[in-house]
């Protein structure tokens, strides 16, 4: 028989609502037993997080209705312990080392997200972080034996 209880709950807020689709597919195909819910903006993100819980959120760092720095920091004030997924269009070096000082536990750059999603999923969600390998170099004190883990 199979269990089919959800084992991974995973919020996606991205303003838009094909790539939301395109995200929860891509999940889908890789994740066995992964529930998925998408929001569009802040405020539904945020009335979201205050109904529900979440294994993980995937954020787009430019929702339409908010700034990705100051997001993160109401996420981590309703739901401090859920770890957070950065995603941007921004180039990296430009956002990372902001998002990760304010407690994301990754970030992606939207072009490479077909490569990395899953990979980012799974460290997250084994309690890991999932940055560049210059960032993880940056904040190795910060990050401490999880440079050696991401980098096997």
């Amino acid at each position: 028989m199979v269990n089919k209880e959800i084992s991974t709950k995973i919020l996606i807020a991205d303003s838009s609502s094909l790539f939301r689709v395109k995200l929860t597919q891509i999940i889908a195909d890789h994740l066995i037993l992964a529930l998925t819910t998408g929001v569009g903006s802040e405020n539904e993100l945020m009335s979201e997080l205050s109904r529900n819980t979440f294994d993980i959120l995937i954020i787009d760092s430019d929702l339409s209705d908010g700034n990705g720095l100051n997001m993160l920091k109401k996420v981590k004030t309703i739901a401090p312990d859920m770890p957070v997924l950065v995603m941007s269009m921004f180039p990296l070096e430009q956002y990372e080392e902001s998002i990760y000082r304010a407690g994301a536990h990754g970030y992606i750059a939207k072009i490479n997200l077909a490569s990395e999603l899953i990979d980012a999923l799974n460290q997250i969600l084994q309690g890991k972080r999932f940055f560049s390998t210059s960032t993880r170099r940056s904040f190795g004190k910060e990050v401490g034996n999880e440079i050696k883990d991401l980098e096997k």
